[in-house]
C-alpha cells in the first residue's frame, strides 16, 4: 500500500461525508408549550378557544398539524394572525386592531407590508381574524385624548421644577445705599451766604 493510498484512508476516517454530517437547522426544535388543539371549519379556524375567520389561505398554507406545534398561547392576546411558510418552516406574527394604542408596526394596517418586506414572494400565507373572545378596548375620544394632555402638561410643570432646583444661578453684588447728606443754609451778614452739608446722624 502505498503512502498516498494510506494518507486517503486516514482523511476518509476522519471526516464523515456530507450525507451523515447533521443540519442542525433541518433539526425539528423542541416544543416548549403545550400541543394546542386546532379545528378547521369551512373557513374558520379554532384553536384552542379562540375561534378565527380565515381571511386569506394563500396556497393552502394551513396545515392543522403543523399549527398544533407552532401555536403558542402567547399569540392568544392579538387580533389578527398571520403565517407564512419560509424554507418549508411556519412564521407565526399577531396584529392588533387599528384603535389600539401600540406600535404602528404591530397594528392591523401594518399586515400588507409585513407581507412584502418579510415573506417569500409567492410564498405561501394565511391571515386570521380573531372573532371569539372578542377583545374590548378603550377608544380614544376626544375627552379621553384631553385628559391625556392635561397629565402631560402636569408632569411638564413638575419636570420642570424638578429641572429648576438645580440651575445655575447668577449671583448678584451687594449693594450699600448711600448716606443722605442734609444742607444747612447759614446766613452771614447781610449780603453773603454759604451752605455746610452734614450727614444725616451726624454731629
Amino acid at each position: 500500500m502505498t503512502q498516498d493510498t494510506k494518507n486517503k484512508d486516514l482523511k476518509d476516517k476522519k471526516e464523515p461525508s456530507a450525507d451523515k454530517k447533521e443540519n442542525r437547522f433541518q433539526k425539528e426544535q423542541p416544543i416548549r408549550h403545550p400541543l394546542a388543539k386546532v379545528v378547521q371549519d369551512d373557513d374558520q379556524l379554532k384553536i384552542n378557544d379562540q375561534l378565527y375567520k380565515i381571511l386569506v389561505n394563500k396556497n393552502d398554507a394551513i396545515d392543522v398539524e403543523t399549527l398544533r406545534k407552532k401555536y403558542d398561547p402567547y399569540l392568544d392576546q392579538y387580533d389578527f394572525l398571520v403565517g407564512d411558510i419560509s424554507s418549508d418552516h411556519l412564521r407565526l406574527k399577531g396584529f392588533y386592531k387599528d384603535i389600539v394604542r401600540t406600535a404602528i408596526d404591530r397594528k392591523e394596517q401594518a399586515i400588507a407590508d409585513y407581507l412584502t418586506e418579510y415573506c417569500n414572494p409567492g410564498g405561501a400565507y394565511f391571515v386570521l381574524q380573531l372573532l371569539s373572545p372578542e377583545h374590548h378596548y378603550t377608544a380614544h375620544t376626544r375627552k379621553g385624548r384631553e385628559h391625556t394632555r392635561g397629565r402631560r402638561r402636569q408632569y411638564s410643570r413638575r419636570k420642570s421644577n424638578y429641572n429648576n432646583n438645580f440651575k445655575k444661578r447668577k449671583v448678584h453684588k451687594t449693594r450699600f445705599k448711600k448716606k443722605k447728606t442734609v444742607a444747612v443754609k447759614k446766613e452771614q451778614g447781610h449780603h453773603h451766604s454759604f451752605v455746610i452739608k452734614k450727614r444725616k446722624g451726624g454731629n
